[in-house]
């Protein structure tokens, strides 16, 4: 008997989560793009007419909702277990010899699954739609601040574009003893695998970079994991492997990630079973959301900052939800 119940109410619950799930996943995704178009179209004129504008949102908002992945499968699963036991079926669970643990694992196969989908589809095709806006937006897009980089007993400062554009480019000589023989700037240059070409005439000469200094963060934020992985053989600095490791490592722990919040969360849903509605299980999945986020956001800047093991700076946080969550499991 029990069994038969467990295969009902399980795939029951992990259907009703995915759903919920990829339902509350859509809307921050719609909401976002609402309020990113609306900033956009500050920017409308004679080269940007309304229907560019909306291409070059709608294009990258499915890797930017990669965002919300984790808070949309924590606020899907507690609303899930949260209209389960308004319909009494918690209690009939844990009366037929079902442990909270269990219950809360099972819902989140539900999300889990559905965060394994979307990554796929990041990996395999929201990135390249990403890539597809940013194309678009090149010609408008503001200059960075200078970077600089030494190459062929030169030291180069230039403001980048975009990826293939760079502007106020300054370029300081240096002889054989370290002293500064010339300095020349130029307004204009172009940047073409991992290259930097002159565009002035008169200076025809192109110079040679490491990968990572001729890539913003938020264009290896677009590299999908094969491409992380290739691009990590040209990083010639500790502190650029840092970078794309720490990439590389949340997109790996990202499932294990969710599991750890629903884990944490689901546990606050047994303290009072008999008070617990749809709305409280919102802010409780908004709060620990928001709270989860700035832990990560902490532990990976000050891991990056002082050169400690980048590893850690991901599995501590996940850590100390698995933790929390035990401990409250325990008291249950």
């Amino acid at each position: 008997m029990i069994k038969d119940i467990f295969n009902t109410y399980s795939k029951h619950l992990i259907i009703r989560s995915f759903v919920i799930s990829a339902l509350v996943w859509l809307v921050m995704l719609f909401l976002d793009f609402a309020v990113t178009l609306v900033m956009e179209l500050e920017n409308l004129s004679d080269d940007k007419s309304f229907l560019n504008i909306f291409n070059l949102v709608l294009y990258e908002q499915l890797h930017k909702g990669m965002q919300y992945l984790e808070s949309s499968m924590l606020i899907g699963t507690l609303i899930s277990l949260s209209i389960f036991n308004q319909q009494g079926n918690l209690v009939f669970l844990r009366s037929a010899g079902f442990s909270p643990l269990k219950i809360v694992l099972v819902s989140g196969l539900g999300p889990l699954i559905l965060s394994l989908v979307l990554i796929f589809f990041d990996e395999t095709l929201f990135m390249d739609l990403a890539k597809t806006s940013k194309t678009l937006n090149q010609p408008n897009q503001s200059a960075e601040l200078i970077q600089w980089e030494i190459a062929d007993k030169n030291l180069i400062g230039l403001s980048r574009l975009n990826d293939s554009e760079a502007e106020a480019i300054r370029i300081i000589e240096f002889n054989d003893q370290q002293k500064i023989i010339s300095f020349t700037s130029f307004k204009e240059g172009e940047l073409d695998d991992g290259k930097l070409q002159i565009v002035d005439s008169s200076y025809n000469k192109t110079f040679d970079f490491p990968a990572s200094f001729l890539l913003s963060n938020n264009a290896l934020e677009k590299f999908s994991l094969p491409a992380l992985f290739r691009l990590k053989n040209s990083y010639q600095l500790n502190k650029d492997l840092q970078k794309i490791d720490s990439l590389i490592y949340s997109r790996f722990l990202m499932p294990i990630s969710i599991i750890a919040i629903i884990f944490l969360a689901g546990s606050l849903m047994f303290d009072n079973m008999r008070s617990t509605g749809v709305g409280r299980q919102i802010i409780i999945g908004i709060s620990l959301g928001l709270i989860y986020d700035l832990i990560k956001d902490l532990s990976i800047a000050s891991f990056l900052t002082y050169q400690w093991p980048i590893l850690m700076a991901h599995l501590l946080p996940i850590m100390i939800l698995i933790g929390v969550g035990t401990y409250k499991f325990q008291k249950i």
